[in-house]
């Protein structure tokens, strides 16, 4: 089958890209109202960039024809964020917080997550992710004909749960498993991390 992409809409463009582009990693967003509450919501268009400065991607659309999601709004604003990788365990809070809520209304209030303060961040976590990325933000470029924002994210501290850490030889190793992450497939599919294959290089170390 051959798509000509010219020939669909971007709603369809849509649904066929998140069903052939997978597993996507979660980006769970944590972002600040500005009223004391926290706006949380799911992206799967998203990934690392770079190292130097460490930067991440997230790519976040509208709520409707008028208005931009809040994350967009928040991170616009407030420049300070946490990408979080959610667990497999958290995959029916994860579909909950992606609700379209007014805009100030808290995903973290309305659906009963837990999250936790970490000494030295201005943003809580999420309680049960392996993973938090705390980030501010290093540009907003608006691209498309929507437009969407591609919105890049300085990461400045990264706390990971100590039970996936181990130090061989001196360097970091995150073990996946502990992690659990959750993938996104198309429409209300997700997955889970299944089978681990570890591939090893000649040139490079055990762990690298």
């Amino acid at each position: 089958m051959i798509i000509e992409c010219s020939q669909y809409t971007a709603d369809q463009l849509y649904f066929i890209l998140i069903q052939l582009v997978l597993p996507r990693p979660i980006a769970w967003v944590l972002s600040d109202n500005g009223n004391g509450t926290y706006n949380l919501a799911p992206f799967s268009f998203f990934n690392a960039i770079t190292s130097n400065p460490p930067i991440l991607m997230i790519s976040v659309g509208w709520k409707n024809d008028e208005t931009k999601k809040d994350t967009w709004v928040n991170i616009s604003e407030r420049s300070h964020f946490v990408v979080h990788i959610p667990a497999g365990a958290q995959v029916h809070e994860v579909s909950n917080s992606s609700t379209v809520l007014p805009h100030g209304a808290s995903e973290i209030d309305r659906f009963g997550i837990t999250v936790e303060n970490l000494e030295g961040w201005s943003l809580p976590k999420v309680r049960g992710a392996g993973i938090a990325f705390l980030c501010e933000k290093y540009a907003i470029h608006e691209i498309g004909a929507d437009p969407q924002a591609l919105i890049l994210g300085k990461i400045n501290c990264i706390w990971i749960d100590e039970e996936a850490v181990s130090r061989p030889n001196n360097r970091i190793v995150i073990d996946p498993v502990k992690i659990d992450p959750l993938a996104r497939l198309g429409g209300n599919h997700y997955a889970l991390l299944g089978e681990v294959l570890t591939v090893k290089r000649p040139d490079k170390p055990e762990g690298g």
